[in-house]
């Protein structure tokens, strides 16, 4: 049993808490069911995170004082010391420009790339993380 018992407090220290409350440092988007003009761009179509959409929606949800898309962990992080990121703000933010549409982004100038219509997904949640 107290194996059991220090396992699970553990695995809570570790595992990101989705949905949760506010006080974040970093955050990200998942999105599954995702579509280009109404079809399936992946065969796959379960939860999975997406580096593009959580650098477009940190861009549009935080001035860049406050928080900025970090390429080296590919997560929105918090820029100011001792602040933290609000949680509701974020997972509705993640499913509004998931369901608006969200595009490529190029690695070399992180500069979105509209060569085609948008992704969209109907599935989409935000984490935080308590640690870049």
């Amino acid at each position: 049993m107290q194996i059991f018992r220090l396992v699970a407090l553990s695995l809570a220290a570790v595992l990101p808490a989705v949905q949760a409350d506010d006080g974040w440092v970093a955050l990200d988007c998942w999105v599954a069911d995702v579509t280009v003009d109404g079809r399936f761009v992946d065969q796959d179509r379960s939860l999975k995170y997406d580096w593009q959409l959580t650098k477009q929606v940190c861009d549009i949800t935080y001035a860049r004082d406050i928080a900025q898309y970090d390429p080296g962990s590919s997560r929105c992080v918090v820029m100011r010391a001792n602040s933290l990121l609000s949680g509701d703000r974020w997972w509705k933010n993640c499913q509004q420009q998931a369901a608006n549409g969200w595009y490529d982004v190029d690695r070399t100038t992180n500069t979105v790339v509209k060569n085609h219509d948008p992704y969209k997904s109907n599935r989409a949640e935000g984490r935080g993380y308590n640690s870049r």
